[in-house]
């Protein structure tokens, strides 16, 4: 290697080259971006259409369908999805991974454009929305304050806190939930109205052109043009209460005609921190910064704030995404610190050299620096998947620096000089490293062509490692020659260790005496190993991505359709009081009322509250949140007339573990056939809540107007909506500015007239005759159900049902749910009408068939790497052979820790591929420089296997080491990477102890095998 003998040659310019290095991978890391998960640019695009008064039919005829048919037919679309509810369609198109949305979306308007003019009159122009998932908040706040009134609370927040937040470099829109806002209430008798000669809306004319603040053109004074202005603008209630009205029975101050109150706004939403009410913020970030950062920021001035802010407000943090990836960049960092040590640990026991040691000790940061300076300049963030990578990646990290290390001790032993053995050394196994890095390497290109929300996760990861291990053979040729040259010092060790490893180097030469006498024997031996093992694959579970614990759950809580924001706060109160009995609980926030995300015309939902619930950190507790969230389940059970469901351990990526959609073209079939689904799958061991995603209409009152009387009385249907609506709802007549901030003022009659129906068929509408008459001599008013939502996937209508799981693995329960319903509810399914699995289920299935695939693909290349490196097919072809032999560690490995296989486990197993390959490589090319030598196979492989023992135990333990934290799942955050760890450590530690006899087996009977066929054909 030339490269060497550069380092070597010209020690003072690698310095400064290493130094420059480190510089810049300390500034790459310190202007990386910071995030819990690489960001995902979702490949959803939701189209939205409103057209007031229509039913979900007539939304479903006229709009959905067409623009469904439209949506299907634009390039790359997965599928097309949509919901039709009264006032309006929501059609969500799913793309696959990968499309250009910016062009997609273009493309999306240009296809509405065409329809647009043959939409119904009234439908509002079709929006194109894309799903950006940082319109997700990254911090939310609850602000309590016990002893003041909760519309004080929100006016502080809005006039105080709201504008510093705001200010925040970084923070994109901060959003205010729940509270109230004050207003100044004139509440009307009609009745007493009507004596008057007014109406509502006369006196709502009235107000709001008494209430103004005009100009008044120019003024000529002392040849001075001065600007006049009229200000009539109400500085004051008492302004209301005095303000002259014209009336038939003279003018008469509006106090005698209302009812003056300052009071606070109706309100369909309100929070509560631990039973106290409380007004909530939600911060977004801009898109593309850094979440850490911003989030540091934000808490920053919220400690400046709370030094100026009334004594008794409380701030408290409910949400903080920040701190959830804080710890778990922690807990990957400590676990990269510890491997570190774990490894340099290893070396030392080996080398018994401090000087060696730190040579090799020295390599892991400058490699871990390089793969920074790497990471920034392609762009990618600092998450626990790239750091994962990076704790993946530093056992490795030293493999290529060991062996050319050892090498270099062992010329010295030999009597080399310092900087011949260090050029030597390297030049000798160079090639070799280079192939079984780049072995490592091209295993992860094949995930470059997968598709999917798994590839999106693991390729940062895949990178990540790629990286480090490039960084680490440009270390272990360049800075290992140049520090061996300069500090390394042999010395004679008789340690303990020492004498004990060379009983076990002999050990071993004995024990690959006896395989190379006994092939058929050693090779029948790991036929049944493995035959063994793979029959133990149906003992293993499957999953997509295991669950994180991020100290927090989530409860969704639901009533019958209508019942009013007090009932739900009344069933709230009886959870608060259930929740208390849970010592692992640090805060409980609840929202009750507002709408769904997403929903188009939803409208408020006063019959729904949803908790988060905030657990003590996971190192001050014994119970997983899953455990919490079942005992949550439990206690609420209880609870009768609500649909309670609790859940936790939400990746914020991934579906519902269960997913079972029933589609056909009738929507109370559909209804049947997936009430019999849940009442079945909720018979299957470790199936949690399944509820389905039909919704009820709403109870309604509907007024019926019949428009011959209507009109013979002179008055149409607009009046009577309007007349209705003013009653009802009120009615904004101006608004009042006091203090710096308005105030609205609100009509509205007094609640007797709306208390009930009968009450409010009995509400009078004026005629242009000056008669006043009731709505019920116009119109019949009675009671009703509301439509329901209809919901359609691929122009077909849908329901779907979902439900989590506990205690078992998703494959198991999604098998045992496939049986069930084959017994059950298939037979009786109807014509037309069928039956998928879709949300984790359909995600693991796809990602276990792609990565199959790149698995597959990657032996190819690796294959490919070592024919291009040893220039022949038949080496290769004998290492391959340890590659088979990693199922044994792999099954053995994940039966062990109870794991299941998932993603997790495929990409280390995609690893593994290119790992395992590495130390037969070693070996190998190790014996082929012996032959060349003179050796004939026989003493080449008896000599080259003890030689290379201690160099492929070295690289094995490192990397094994290393990643012991990872597989002991040490620290928050590290689920994700544990099944990759577990598989590698399982997988290599097998591999390795059957490569140092299996390969020589297959080395010497293949050698022999070629010999005999090479006589044969010199004979003939």
């Amino acid at each position: 290697m030339n490269i060497a003998k550069l380092s070597v040659l010209r020690p003072v310019a690698m310095a400064m080259c290493i130094v420059l290095l480190i510089m810049l991978g300390t500034i790459s890391l310190l202007n990386l971006p910071v995030d819990l998960f690489p960001e995902l640019n979702y490949p959803v695009v939701a189209v939205t259409a409103s057209y007031e008064g229509a039913g979900p039919e007539e939304v479903e005829n006229l709009i959905t369908r067409p623009i469904e048919e439209l949506m299907s037919s634009v390039p790359n679309v997965e599928s097309v999805s949509s919901t039709s509810r009264t006032g309006g369609s929501l059609i969500l198109v799913s793309f696959d991974w990968g499309t250009d949305l910016d062009f997609a979306t273009l493309t999306m308007r240009e296809r509405i454009d065409q329809i647009r003019d043959s939409l119904p009159l009234g439908v509002t122009a079709p929006q194109v929305m894309r799903f950006d998932p940082s319109m997700l908040p990254i911090i939310q706040l609850a602000i309590t304050e016990p002893n003041a009134n909760i519309a004080e609370v929100k006016k502080l927040i809005e006039n105080e806190i709201q504008p510093r937040l705001d200010s925040v470099e970084g923070v994109a829109a901060v959003q205010i939930e729940g509270g109230a806002d004050q207003e100044i209430l004139l509440e009307v008798d009609p009745d007493h109205l009507a004596n008057f000669g007014l109406s509502l809306t006369d006196l709502q004319q009235l107000i709001s052109s008494e209430n103004l603040n005009i100009p008044g053109g120019q003024v000529t004074d002392a040849n001075q043009s001065l600007p006049t202005r009229i200000t009539g603008a109400f500085r004051s209630v008492f302004d209301l209460e005095i303000l002259p009205i014209p009336t038939t029975e003279g003018v008469i101050p509006l106090g005698k005609l209302v009812t003056i109150l300052e009071t606070t706004a109706p309100v369909l939403q309100q929070s509560y921190l631990n039973g106290e009410p409380a007004v909530g913020i939600s911060i977004l970030k801009t898109s593309g910064t850094n979440t850490v950062a911003i989030a540091r920021n934000v808490k920053n001035e919220i400690k400046q704030l709370k030094e100026l802010l009334p004594p008794g407000i409380e701030i408290r943090s409910i949400f903080d995404q920040s701190r959830f990836i804080e710890q778990s960049i922690r807990a990957v960092g400590w676990n990269i610190i510890i491997g570190g040590l774990l490894a340099a640990f290893v070396l030392y026991l080996f080398l018994r050299n401090i000087r060696s040691t730190l040579i090799i000790g020295f390599s892991i940061p400058i490699s871990i620096m390089t793969t920074f300076l790497f990471l920034y300049f392609y762009g990618e963030t600092l998450n626990i998947l790239t750091l994962g990578g990076l704790a993946l990646g530093v056992g490795m990290m030293v493999d290529n620096a060991i062996v050319i290390l050892e090498n270099i001790y062992r010329k010295r032993q030999l009597g080399e000089g310092k900087k011949e053995s260090a050029i030597n050394g390297t030049n000798e196994i160079g090639g070799a490293i280079i192939a079984s890095t780049l072995t490592t390497v091209v295993v992860f290109l094949p995930i470059v062509f997968v598709e999917g929300l798994a590839a999106q996760l693991f390729k940062p990861l895949a990178i990540t490692v790629a990286f480090s291990l490039l960084a680490s053979l440009i270390t272990a040729l360049i800075i290992v020659p140049l520090l061996s040259s300069t500090f390394m010092k042999i010395n004679e060790d008789t340690s303990a260790f020492q004498r004990g490893f060379d009983r076990t180097k002999a050990l071993y030469q004995r024990l690959l005496e006896w395989a190379l006498a006994k092939p058929k024997t050693v090779i029948f031996s790991t036929l049944v190993i493995l035959g063994s093992s793979l029959a133990c694959i149906p003992f293993l579970g499957t999953e997509f991505l295991p669950a994180q614990d991020q100290s927090f759950i989530s409860i969704d809580v639901r009533l019958p359709v209508g019942n009013n924001l007090q009932t739900t706060t009344e069933l709230t109160e009886e959870i608060d009081q259930q929740l208390l009995s849970i010592p692992e609980i640090d805060l409980s926030y609840v929202t009750i009322g507002g709408t769904d995300n997403f929903t188009v015309g939803a409208g408020s939902q006063t019959n729904r509250a949803s908790y988060t619930i905030l657990l003590t950190d996971v190192t001050k507790r014994t119970r997983s949140d899953l455990v919490i969230a079942e005992e949550i389940r439990q206690l609420l059970a209880e609870i009768p007339n609500a649909n309670i469901a609790v859940s936790a351990s939400d990746t914020g990526f991934s579906e519902n573990p269960i997913s079972i959609t029933v589609r056909g073209p009738d929507l109370q079939t559909l209804k049947r056939i997936s009430d019999e689904m849940i009442h079945t799958i909720s018979n299957v061991e470790g199936v949690r809540e399944p509820s389905s995603n039909y919704t009820e209409g709403n109870p309604e009152v509907t007024v019926s107007i019949n428009r011959s009387k209507a009109a013979s009385y002179g008055i149409g249907s607009a009046q009577i909506a309007s007349t209705i609506g003013n009653a009802t709802k009120g009615l904004v007549a101006t608004k009042l500015t006091r203090n710096g901030e308005e105030l609205d003022v609100r009509l509205q009659v007094e609640d007797r007239y709306t208390a009930s129906v009968d009450h409010l068929e009995q509400l009078l509408i004026d005629t242009p005759t000056g008669e006043r008459i009731p709505l019920a001599a116009v119109a019949t008013v009675e009671r009703g159900q509301g439509p329901s939502s209809i919901r359609r996937a691929d122009r077909l209508r849908e329901i779907t049902v979902r439900a989590d799981i506990l205690g078992r693995d998703l494959g198991s329960i999604v098998a045992d749910i496939e049986s069930a319903l084959k017994e059950e509810v298939r037979p009786t399914l109807p014509s037309g009408y069928r039956i998928t699995f879709g949300g984790q289920n359909e995600q693991m299935n796809d990602a276990f068939f792609k990565l199959s695939g790149a698995i597959a693909l990657a032996i190819v290349l690796v294959y490919m790497v070592m024919a291009g490196r040893f220039e022949s097919f038949f080496y290769p072809f004998i290492i391959m052979f340890s590659v088979p032999v990693t199922a044994i560690g792999v099954i053995f490995g994940l039966l062990l820790t109870n794991q299941p296989v998932g993603v997790g486990s495929l990409i280390g197993m995609l690893i593994l591929t290119g790992i395992v390959v590495n130390n037969a490589i070693v070996l190998i090319d190790y014996i082929n420089t012996l032959k060349k030598e003179g050796h004939n196979t026989y003493d080449a492989i008896v000599k080259a296997g003890p030689t290379r023992l201690r160099p492929i135990l070295m690289t094995a333990l490192t990397t094994i080491l290393g990643l012991i934290p990872l597989t002991l799942g040490y620290g928050e955050g590290t689920e994700v990477q544990q099944p990759m760890a577990i598989v590698i450590v399982f997988g290599l530690a097998v591999s390795t102890f059957i490569t140092l006899i299996l390969i020589p087996v297959i080395y010497r009977i293949t050698d022999n095998v070629r010999k005999k066929n090479k006589a044969a054909h010199l004979e003939v």
